[in-house]
């Protein structure tokens, strides 16, 4: 019986070191450090980014005036970094202002959408009292938030608030099944609601002259889908820039996945800091969800409430039309939703062929899988042999 336990422990470590889930580069901010990280530019005296959790040398980062850098120099003792300029980065033109409008539209296409958290304990200080609890923190009510106005706008949508405790380096090996089920249930995009944490001016902005939170993207470098979800980060900022100044705070390049390798469609969304107000990131969720209904859907499709904020004319009177990413690329878009049964059977796999070839090169092991199985099955694959 002692052998049993140790023969399953051996194969449970084989089933997690060659996990290609288990080795990703999603990594959690710690429940023990929310310190964030202060990163200045080469000259040390200006402030480019503030970031809670983690950061990678070879990181990027977009500002919210479009200035790419990469981030160098990281040190974990003081938490500071460099950010070295790159390029001003081109995004795409949306020929759209913050001006009334009395266009209507109706939806021709089929619009759902999936929302869930990864780091469900993520919490505000106002008024939740503290900034993470062992269960459904404060980002769940902005995530309610979020739902509702997406919904308001004629979007179906699909909101798990699957637990996936604790805020670890696994988290985002379990929110994967999640985000998988969202897509398999015919999500046209999912977004993964998280809160940063920093300081809370870094966060405070203006919309429309409503104060509210700004909104920070997330982008994994190390998904396979790297450059469609670059494109849809792009396409998110630049139309939110022309219609809603002030809500996209900017985009984060970190060295993870973030379950964005599987669909060309799935965003991070960080919901402000636990420093700022909550009822301040619940207002920004109805222009984050009016943003999110024209670049998905585009401007034939979106909702009337999505376009009486903004006119679609550009500087001559002409009408603009908005061509969304979800109707351009198809209704269901590239989502790869069997990527987890892909995962599941690579990492079974992988063990079974492991376990042969320890199997073929080492008679201990063969003695001691035969005893297991005869212990197993009372001796139906033959009795137990002296070693």
């Amino acid at each position: 019986m002692k052998f049993r336990f140790k023969f399953l422990a051996l194969i449970f470590c084989f089933l997690t070191l060659f996990s290609p889930v288990a080795n990703s580069k999603n990594i959690a901010l710690a429940d023990t450090n929310k310190t964030y990280y202060t990163v200045y530019d080469e000259s040390k005296k200006n402030i480019i980014l503030l970031k809670g959790g983690e950061i990678n040398d070879g990181d990027k980062y977009l500002s919210g005036d479009n200035k790419l850098y990469v981030i160098s120099n990281i040190d974990e003792k003081n938490k500071t970094a460099i950010a070295k300029f790159l390029n001003d980065e081109k995004l795409p033109e949306y020929k759209v202002s913050p001006k009334q409008n009395s266009k209507s539209a109706s939806a021709a296409v089929t619009k759902k959408v999936g929302v869930y958290h990864t780091h469900n304990d993520e919490s505000y200080f106002t008024p939740d009292g503290i900034d993470s609890v062992y269960g459904k923190g404060g980002i769940h009510d902005v995530g309610k938030s979020f739902v509702s106005n997406l919904e308001k706008l004629g979007i179906t949508t699909l909101y798990r608030e699957d637990l996936h405790l604790p805020h670890n380096s696994g988290a985002y090996t379990r929110s994967q099944v999640t985000a998988s089920a969202l897509l398999e249930s015919g999500a046209t995009a999912i977004f993964d609601l998280h809160r940063d944490s920093t300081k809370r001016d870094y966060y405070l902005t203006k919309v429309n002259g409503v104060q509210m939170s700004s909104i920070r993207m997330v982008v994994g470098s190390s998904s396979s889908n790297y450059e469609e979800n670059k494109k849809f980060a792009y396409s998110i900022k630049a139309y939110a820039d022309s219609a809603y100044p002030g809500l996209i705070k900017d985009i984060y390049f970190g060295k993870g996945n973030y379950n964005q390798q599987l669909s060309t469609r799935a965003m991070l969304f960080e919901m402000g800091c636990e420093n700022i107000e909550k009822d301040l990131v619940i207002k920004s969720t109805e222009y984050l969800a009016k943003t999110l209904d024209v670049v998905l859907y585009g401007s034939e499709n979106a909702s009337a409430a999505s376009l009486d904020d903004v006119s679609l004319t550009d500087a001559s009177g002409n009408n603009s039309v908005i061509t969304g990413v979800a109707t351009s690329a198809g209704e269901n878009g590239e989502v790869n939703s069997n990527t987890t049964l892909i995962v599941v059977l690579s990492i079974i796999g992988g063990a079974i062929l492991i376990l042969v070839i320890v199997l073929a090169v080492s008679k201990k092991a063969r003695y001691k899988v035969a005893r297991f199985f005869s212990e197993m099955f009372a001796g139906l694959f033959g009795k137990k042999k002296p070693e």
